[in-house]
């Protein structure tokens, strides 16, 4: 599989590297999520309602790992997501794609540090790796753009009939044009957002997950001003209070539960695609309740393939 830099480089010319690509794309918004969910689960007393915004972005990750998946389906290609080498191997310097990170992304609890870990993967333009033959290293945001060239210069057959999520922002993908806004519906909302750090982009309805992150590690709502200037200065968001865990060292490991409940999540994600099947909004639960009986107990949860034969 090709790197995120490689598909920008070489550009994706065949319907096999358009595939590929949006195969990368599924990993690479699903990587966000086990970091996220492990430091809202460990949020304990929350005055300022920050689970209630970190829940919010792992809902939209997921809704664009579900539109990375339409988006293959709709070309004829298959999501390959129940198995082990889906689920990176946390803590990890690399993202999917080859995105290089300079802070390890960890399973941890929410706090200021967690928060600047959270600001790198969501910087916006993020640069994954330097590209010898251009001017400027790419960027994720420059991956989705490959994407959305890909489709008009590759001009798949949309398969309209295809296995698809149809669940919030997740919607099926009928045609190129479906593909192309969900590919903008991505950018404006996650890594590939265009803005600097203190400026967002104008336009979006809601705030690019950089800027909630930065919200939460400075405390305060981002505001702008009567001359149109954006700043870290509005109503204060206090800082959550959050249970510490570690990665356990007993054996059997206390996580077998939920690595179970992980790997039939995936299983069932899988048969979305497959079937038809709907998200099933029990076993999301179920997960969560593990994890988080697990963090107040102290004990890091281990996001780790695992299927209940196993």
């Amino acid at each position: 599989m090709k790197t995120i830099a490689q598909f920008v480089e070489d550009r994706i010319t065949t319907l096999s590297d358009l595939k590929d690509a949006l195969q990368t794309a599924m990993q690479l918004e699903f990587s966000t999520i086990p970091p996220y969910l492990c430091a809202q689960w460990s949020i304990n007393s929350d005055p300022g309602g920050v689970g209630g915004m970190i829940e919010d972005i792992v809902v939209q990750e997921m809704y664009h790992f579900a539109l990375a998946g339409n988006m293959l389906t709709a070309i004829g290609g298959v999501p390959s997501i129940a198995n082990a080498t889906f689920i990176p191997s946390y803590p990890t310097n690399v993202l999917p794609g080859g995105i290089l990170q300079k802070l390890p992304v960890d399973l941890k609890p929410l706090t200021p540090d967690q928060v600047q870990v959270f600001m790198q993967i969501e910087y916006p333009e993020f640069p994954p790796v330097a590209l010898t033959a251009r001017t400027g290293p790419a960027t994720i945001g420059d991956f989705y753009d490959a994407i959305a060239e890909g489709f008009t210069t590759v001009n798949p057959a949309i398969n309209a009939s295809a296995f698809a999520v149809n669940s919030g922002e997740a919607t099926p993908i009928k045609s190129i044009d479906n593909a192309q806004a969900a590919i903008l519906l991505i950018k404006g909302e996650g890594e590939g957002t265009e803005g600097s750090p203190n400026q967002p982009p104008t336009g979006n309805a809601t705030f690019a997950h950089y800027y909630v992150f930065k919200e939460i590690y400075t405390e305060k709502t981002l505001v702008q001003d009567a001359a149109g200037h954006w700043s870290f200065t509005g109503a204060p968001i206090p800082f959550p209070t959050w249970f510490d865990f570690q990665q356990s060292t007993v054996t059997p490991s206390p996580s077998l539960a939920f690595n179970q409940a992980l790997s039939q999540l995936l299983i069932g994600l899988q048969t979305c695609w497959t079937s038809g099947t709907r998200p099933s909004i029990g076993a999301m639960f179920t997960l969560q309740s593990l994890g988080t009986d697990l963090i107040q107990q102290g004990i890091r949860p281990e996001f780790l393939w695992a299927p209940p034969s196993a």
